[in-house]
């Protein structure tokens, strides 16, 4: 069994995802609000903490489903680790449930992006903070960096603009963390989102469907290990490439779906 690189998984913007769904597990009878205030509330608390911390890292143990050609949804994944220090320093490590090891690293003035494995990578030079740095990575370079939209310097600025849906479902535990479930919605995504409860609301899971895709594949993330002042060097995000890795260009688009067999 075996599967295609991480850089042809399913890209996935989380910032325009991020818009409700109307679903009350318990409602009575009565049609909810489309953006109801407590979950608007919460999520804007959430996306604004995380924005204003100037330093941290994180672990998300994320899982995507993937149509096959026959029909069948396959689901495959990884663990990623991201360590952000802002505005311009980001060093994103990616191993995939099969072992292979790949990265992304951008130091404010040059993007990185390699397979330790493969013994590879391509860079391109890009000066600017964070925001810069992903815009020109998914949108002009057309590279999926799942997550990204998470990390931006300006992840709470216009997100109430985004929303068409949001509803509080419940709150919930989840690994014994008490957490507030919301359920987002926009035109071609229903989105999950818990956030813990507490001074620190820090996002616990996602869940992504994607309506209008074949078979409404989801993509899902646990978030776990934050931690809010790590021991952090410049010298993190760079890439040293090994004496026999080669340097390759990037190809704009590249793009392709995980399969098995063969």
């Amino acid at each position: 069994m075996s599967h295609a690189r991480w850089w042809t998984v399913i890209a996935v913007n989380l910032a325009a995802a991020l818009t409700a769904v109307t679903v009350h597990a318990q409602q009575s009878g009565t049609t909810a609000p489309k953006l109801e205030e407590k979950a608007l509330t919460t999520l804007m608390r959430g996306a604004e903490f995380l924005t204003k911390a100037q330093r941290f890292s994180v672990t998300a143990d994320i899982s995507y489903d993937v149509m096959q050609d026959s029909g069948q949804k396959i689901e495959f994944g990884a663990t990623r680790t991201i360590i952000v220090q802002r505005p311009d320093r980001i060093s994103v490590d990616i191993e995939d449930r099969d072992g292979t090891r790949r990265g992304f690293r951008f130091d404010g003035k040059q993007i990185v992006f390699f397979g330790l494995d493969e013994k590879v990578y391509s860079t391109a030079e890009k000066s600017g903070d964070i925001d810069t740095a992903f815009a020109y990575f998914t949108r002009d370079l057309r590279m999926p960096l799942p997550l990204a939209e998470l990390f931006t310097n300006n992840l709470s600025k216009g997100l109430k603009d985004r929303f068409s849906e949001a509803s509080y479902v419940e709150e919930e535990k989840l690994g014994g963390v008490r957490c507030d479930h919301l359920a987002l919605r926009n035109d071609t995504a229903d989105v999950q989102v818990w956030i813990t409860k507490g001074e620190q609301p820090l996002l616990r899971r996602i869940v992504i469907t994607y309506k209008q895709a074949n078979g409404q594949p989801q993509f899902r993330a646990e978030f776990r290990d934050w931690n809010f002042s790590p021991e952090v060097s410049d010298s993190l995000f760079t890439f040293t490439p090994a004496e026999d890795a080669m340097r390759i260009q990037f190809v704009v688009g590249m793009q392709a779906r995980p399969t098995i067999g063969q």
